[in-house]
């Protein structure tokens, strides 16, 4: 997929975590330049991800692909979006709130797939996963570049990851 391809399959999940953070978080999202990811480590200590298999379609071609959303947070982060969406006050990170990224993750991704469907995509999505760590790692699939989105927010910068390969 050339950068155009990769840009248009992008917006939608950009679009759709602006929206999520502004209607569910009660801050805005303000994007970054993106950069392609290096390595495997992950740029918070909290991440939600989700695998999507799918099919593009357009002018009679169709191409089934492979990609992963990726969320990232800092523990300080992550605790004050956690807080906002909560409506709670915690101070530290816990169990309990442990699926609040998974939770965002799926929102972002219900609200992307409207707009990936117009522009020719179907999506399959996988339930989100949570790792939590210092230095976590991530396994993407393989042979994608990762293309990271730092977005700022009143609560601190938020990671989003995207990956995608058409499969031949």
């Amino acid at each position: 997929m050339g950068a155009t391809g990769f840009l248009n399959y992008s917006r939608p999940f950009i679009d759709a975590a602006k929206k999520v953070f502004e209607t569910m978080i009660f801050t805005k999202l303000e994007p970054q330049k993106p950069l392609i990811k290096k390595d495997n480590t992950s740029l918070g200590d909290i991440t939600a991800f989700l695998g999507i298999i799918g099919d593009f379609e357009k002018d009679n071609i169709k191409k089934s692909y492979k990609a992963m959303l990726v969320i990232s947070f800092s523990y300080d982060t992550y605790i004050k979006v956690a807080n906002a969406m909560l409506m709670e006050n915690r101070t530290q990170y816990s169990p309990e709130i442990s699926d609040v990224g998974g939770e965002i993750c799926n929102m972002i991704m219900g609200s992307a797939k409207r707009n990936l469907v117009e522009l020719g995509y179907s999506s399959n999505m996988a339930v989100p996963s949570i790792i939590e760590g210092k230095n976590h790692t991530i396994s993407y699939p393989t042979s994608t570049n990762v293309v990271v989105i730092p977005m700022n927010s009143a609560y601190g910068t938020i990671y989003m990851e995207l990956c995608y390969k058409e499969e031949d």
